[in-house]
């Protein structure tokens, strides 16, 4: 262990054996991080305004010159800004457009820029995702924007979600929110499918398949579960084995994951029979699952292995009833998800719902989407079922990790009187676990699936439930009981005000009602 001079501990700015001290400096370096984010916010919409500017003004040249086509006065300053900026003319380019479409469409995202409301990266998310939101008005593309905005900046400062996990939650809501429906983009974007390589250096290359994102996760589950039937059959030595179940996200082994090199299908083979000959298989699961795909695309047959055989995949798919029953899907309806996250064709989801064994059906509040209950007419693990339905996803701040690859934790620790009941359980995948139980991270249960983290250095952060079905936002067009509603089409969407919070209650069912038959 490293020993610290007196000196060097003076230098480190703390005594690590004062709890006083150590806190102190604790506040004063996340005090100097919150200063250099709100600096590094300011300083991207500067340039993003600045980059706004230059493009509006060359191209207001180009149009006076008559070569808006051509925009050669865009390229011209776009090489200037190149320059300035380090990049290369064509990214600069690109930047400069984008900025001044961003400025246009999703001025509040600058705004909360300044403000150091968002992050560089989360608008940047943001801005990808909200160009989905479309529309054949011109008006109400701009009204369903400026929704979106509003909705996902409150989603923001309610949980500082990470960019990827602020993506997810952005995508579901710009799919109620758009003109055009997923199975129309589905449709466009599926003539974009392409195999690709790209070369890593040290003999090792990514290959990269686009393809229906249904089919890319049940590839990644069964190639997933035939690995680890192939770890758990090879022999065992007398010391344990390295990396028997390494993280599956591809940290566990640099350079690892869907990484293989193009080898002929002999010289493939040869390798593996003398690496099995001369040594024991020590290879990690994402190993495994690397060379079980390389051995799937090179000999078409990736039972060499007994131990994968009849293994089949699996992935979770969510349809709210209210779409299920749809004949014609339509832009606006709540979407069908993969993994309780991902938007999916709505008229793939119902045909590969018709071939379904089973279904466990989930009932949610009518107003918040929040989940209320679960039950199934199979065999299942009710309360793990309840969660998983519940959670969608670790419930760490930011955490997307899905809940079927979590763990269930006791928030109030079993072994000192926890209860094994919902209000006490919550899913967490195997690295927060650890956080929560062997760090200065704190949780606590709010009720209604809440949870209120608290950091080590005294900050609170709220994660809620994703909620499931459409974003419900009452107007003045709806009128109901007293008059019937005047069209079966959902409700325009309009500028939400701030809404008051409501109880995730589930409504009391009438004297006398029965079990859905479904």
């Amino acid at each position: 262990m490293q020993q610290h001079s007196d000196a060097a501990l003076r230098a480190l700015g703390f005594d690590p054996s004062d709890p006083a001290s150590v806190a102190a400096r604790r506040s004063e370096i996340l005090a100097m991080e919150e200063h250099a984010a709100a600096m590094i916010a300011g300083g991207t919409a500067l340039q993003l305004r600045a980059h706004a500017a230059a493009y509006d003004f060359a191209h207001a040249l180009d149009v006076a010159d008559g070569c808006a086509e051509s925009a050669m006065h865009v390229r011209s300053i776009a090489d200037e800004v190149a320059l300035v900026v380090k990049v290369t003319s064509g990214v600069a380019q690109g930047q400069l457009a984008l900025a001044s479409k961003t400025q246009d469409d999703f001025p509040a995202l600058v705004v909360a820029l300044d403000e150091n409301v968002a992050t560089p990266a989360q608008v940047h998310k943001l801005v990808e995702v909200g160009f989905k939101v479309n529309h054949d008005d011109p008006a109400e593309q701009a009204e369903r924007r400026a929704l979106f905005v509003d909705v996902m900046l409150e989603r923001i400062r309610q949980e500082p979600l990470p960019p990827r996990a602020l993506q997810k939650a952005a995508e579901r809501v710009a799919e109620e929110l758009t003109g055009e429906s997923i199975d129309q983009r589905h449709a466009r974007a599926r003539r974009q499918r392409r195999t690709s390589v790209e070369d890593l250096g040290d003999g090792m290359s990514i290959l990269r398949v686009t393809t229906d994102s249904f089919v890319a996760h049940a590839i990644h589950d069964r190639v997933r579960k035939q690995a680890r039937a192939i770890i758990k059959a090879r022999p065992k030595p007398g010391a344990a084995l390295h990396g028997g179940d390494e993280a599956e996200d591809g940290t566990g082994v640099p350079g690892a994951g869907s990484a293989f090199g193009a080898a002929a299908d002999n010289a493939h083979a040869t390798a593996k029979t003398a690496e099995t000959a001369e040594e024991l298989d020590e290879r990690s699961l994402n190993e495994v699952m690397s060379d079980v795909v390389a051995d799937m695309l090179l000999t078409s047959d990736p039972m060499g292995n007994s131990a994968a055989a009849g293994i089949q995949a699996n992935v979770q798919l969510s349809i709210p009833i209210t779409t299920a029953l749809t004949e014609t899907p339509r832009a606006g309806q709540a979407p069908a998800l993969l993994e309780g996250m991902t938007p999916m064709p709505i008229e793939d989801a119902k045909r590969l719902a018709a071939t379904a064994p089973a279904f466990i059906r989930v009932l949610t509040h009518p107003i918040t989407g929040a989940v209320q209950a679960v039950d199934s007419y199979k065999p299942t693990a009710a309360m793990r079922a309840f969660l998983h339905a519940r959670d969608v996803h670790c419930r760490f701040i930011g955490c997307r990790q899905p809940a079927v690859a979590c763990e269930l934790d006791h928030t109030e620790d079993y072994q000192y009187g926890g209860k094994t009941a919902i209000w006490n359980l919550s899913d967490f995948c195997k690295n927060h676990h650890i956080v929560k139980h062997h760090t200065a991270w704190k949780v606590r249960q709010l009720g209604g699936g809440i949870l209120e983290w608290t950091t080590p250095s005294g900050k609170t952060y709220i994660s809620r439930p994703e909620p499931h079905g459409v974003i419900f936002r009452p107007t003045e067009e709806l009128h109901w009981p007293n008059e019937q509603c005047r069209s079966r089409d959902f409700p325009r969407p309009t500028r939400p005000e701030r809404a008051t919070r409501l109880e995730d209650e589930p409504p009391a069912p009438p004297q006398g009602s029965k079990r859905p038959p479904f």
